[in-house]
C-alpha cells in the first residue's frame, strides 16, 4: 500500500555545505522552507540543524525524516554504529552519529548515500528500474540502483576508488589519501584545482570555454562509466554535482565512453543516444535535498505497508 504524500523534513548532508527543508504537503522541496549551511564541525553542524526543525515542528508537523549523506556510513541496521558517518578523511567528522541527532523528533528516519538517495529519485522520475548517480565535486561518489533497489551489500558503492590509467601526459598524482590515483583522486575538485594551481573555492570561475582540464577529467569519470556500465548493465548514468555544470565535461565524457567501449555494448543507447544516457539530472541543483525528502516518504510507506 502506498500512501498519499505527506509533509515530511530532508536533510542533504554535504562535506561542503548542508540543507535542510521541510516539504509541502505533495513533499515536493520549497524555498521558503528551506536553509543552506557551511558545513564546520559536527557539533556545530548537526545542533543548526536540529535547532532548524525543532523551531519548525510545531506549526510544520513533519512525518518522517529523510537523511542524505556524505559516505561512508553505516547503513546496516543491526549495526552498532547504524546511522553513523564512519571512516572519513574529513577530519572532525569520523565515527559521528547522524541518525542519533535527531531521534527526539519521534519519527521515522530514513538514511542513506547521498548517491543512492538522488539514484533512487531519478530512477522513480525516469520510470526506470536502474539508474547510476556520480556526483563530481569534493569528492567523487557512485549509487546504484538496480531492479528499482539502492544497492547496499558490505556497506555502500565506493566505485569512484576504482584504479585508473592515466591520461596521456597526466603527471598528476592524484589526491586521494587513501588511494591515490582512483578516480576521485584524479577527477575531483582538489585534483582539478590542483592541476589550475588555483584553490578548489575558484573552480566556478573557470570559463567552459576552457576544455583541456574538462578533457582530462572526464577521461577519469569515463572510466568509471565504463566500469558501470560493463559491471551493472544500468540503464542510465545520471551525473550531478559542483562540477558537472560544464556541458563541455558531458561532451568528453560521452566520447571517452564510446571510445573505451569501442563498439563491445553494441547497443542504442551507448551507439546513437549516448546523450540521454549519460545525462545531468532532471532536478538539477534541487536533486540531493529532494531525494532526501523522497527518502522521507519512503520510509513512512514502508511502515504503513
Amino acid at each position: 500500500m502506498v500512501t498519499m504524500p505527506s509533509i515530511v523534513a530532508g536533510i542533504e548532508m554535504g562535506g561542503t555545505g548542508c540543507k535542510v527543508a521541510i516539504s509541502d504537503s505533495n513533499g515536493r522541496f520549497i524555498e521558503q522552507d528551506s536553509l543552506q549551511i557551511i558545513t564546520t564541525t559536527a557539533e556545530n553542524t548537526l545542533r543548526q540543524i536540529h535547532d532548524w526543525l525543532a523551531a519548525r515542528k510545531s506549526y510544520r508537523p513533519f512525518r518522517a525524516i529523510g537523511i542524505a549523506c556524505f559516505v561512508p556510513i553505516d547503513l546496516d541496521k543491526m549495526s552498532k554504529t547504524y546511522g553513523y558517518i564512519t571512516t572519513t578523511p574529513k577530519s572532525g567528522w569520523q565515527y559521528v552519529n547522524i541518525v542519533g541527532t535527531f531521534q527526539d523528533f519521534n519519527v521515522p528516519i530514513a538514511f542513506e548515500t547521498d548517491v543512492n538517495a538522488p539514484a533512487m529519485t531519478e530512477a522513480s522520475l525516469r520510470s526506470d528500474t536502474s539508474v547510476a548517480y556520480i556526483t563530481i565535486g569534493t569528492g567523487v561518489g557512485v549509487g546504484l540502483v538496480l531492479g528499482s533497489q539502492p544497492i547496499h551489500g558490505l556497506m555502500h558503492p565506493e566505485g569512484a576508488h576504482i584504479r585508473t590509467e592515466r591520461f596521456p601526459d597526466d603527471n598528476y598524482s592524484g589526491c586521494c589519501p587513501f588511494h591515490g590515483s582512483c578516480v576521485e583522486g584524479m577527477s575531483n575538485a582538489k585534483a582539478v584545482a590542483d592541476r589550475l594551481n588555483i584553490s578548489p573555492s575558484l573552480l566556478n570561475t573557470i570559463s567552459d570555454d576552457d576544455h583541456s582540464i574538462c578533457n582530462i577529467q572526464a577521461y577519469y569519470i569515463a572510466q568509471l562509466c565504463v566500469a558501470i556500465i560493463c559491471l551493472t548493465s544500468v540503464q542510465r548514468i545520471v551525473i550531478g554535482g559542483g562540477l558537472a555544470k560544464k556541458q563541455s565535461l558531458f561532451k568528453y565524457i560521452r566520447k571517452y565512453v564510446q571510445q573505451m567501449l569501442n563498439g563491445y555494448i553494441n547497443v542504442p543507447a551507448i551507439i546513437q543516444n549516448i546523450d540521454e544516457y549519460i545525462c545531468p539530472s532532471i532536478l538539477g541543483n534541487l536533486i540531493g535535498i529532494q531525494s532526501a525528502l523522497d527518502l522521507a516518504q519512503t520510509v513512512i510507506n514502508s511502515e504503513i505497508s
